[in-house]
């Protein structure tokens, strides 16, 4: 959910309409204001009870680590988060950059729930170009990304909205191959999923559409038509694969 730069028509009660045009059964959402204001936890409980009712949109809350270096306050946060029935999280790590000893008391609460993470390394300035999630990590996070990954082996982290160029940036690719626990959506990504669907397996590659930032066509077509995907390969990716990681969360 976004308020700079989103369409007038678009409300959260609207939404279900505008998804029936693509054939998009549910959809995870978060609040902008949780993205580019403190604290955070204000967007996100607008968040909550923006969608109240609405059982097709699922919500996701923004979070950086705590200032405290007691971890009990990591734990605090994702507990919260999970009693108010959120099972997914957005990591702002184009503000909280990705060093281990920062994020580590974070992603330890996050992984002993399972909590799928989407990596924000978007800019966070309020303003309608930076109210969008699209960014290019540098070979410097990707690199610290690595060593997060592969501390927390249980914890799912997707790659949420990058590029570089006319890709995507090019350790990504490798450091999935790397890491089993890093999957990536295909927002903005218009070719480089099928690559890494084809060479890691479809159950690394998450449907997305970066509303309303982006037209939910691009992305449904890009899917409908890829070729050499086989279609139980493009049901995980637009659905189950992301259902599944719900599913198991604790």
């Amino acid at each position: 959910m976004a308020r700079a730069g989103t369409p007038d028509w678009l409300t959260p009660e609207s939404l279900p309409a505008a998804m029936d045009r693509h054939d998009i059964a549910e959809a995870l959402v978060h609040h902008v204001e949780a993205r580019l204001n403190y604290p955070r936890l204000d967007g996100s409980l607008r968040l909550l009870e923006a969608i109240r009712g609405l059982p097709r949109l699922h919500p996701v809350w923004a979070l950086e680590p705590p200032a405290s270096a007691d971890p009990k306050a990591a734990r605090d946060m994702v507990e919260e988060m999970r009693a108010a029935g959120v099972r997914a999280a957005r990591l702002m790590m184009g503000v909280a950059p990705p060093l281990h000893w920062f994020w580590r008391d974070l992603c330890e609460a996050l992984e002993a729930h399972r909590v799928p993470c989407f990596l924000d390394f978007a800019p966070t300035t309020w303003s309608p170009a930076h109210a969008s999630t699209q960014a290019n990590p540098s070979d410097w996070a990707i690199d610290q990304l690595r060593d997060i990954c592969l501390a927390h082996p249980d914890l799912p982290m997707v790659l949420s909205n990058v590029q570089g160029g006319l890709g995507i940036a090019y350790p990504i690719l490798p450091l999935m191959r790397r890491v089993a626990n890093l999957h990536i959506d295909i927002t903005a990504v218009m070719d480089w999923w099928r690559k890494a669907a084809a060479e890691l397996g479809p159950q690394r590659v998450l449907f997305a559409t970066g509303m309303p930032f982006c037209d939910p066509a691009t992305f449904v077509s890009n899917v409908q038509y890829a070729h050499g995907i086989g279609d139980a390969a493009k049901q995980a990716i637009c659905g189950g694969n992301l259902r599944r990681l719900l599913e198991a969360v604790r």
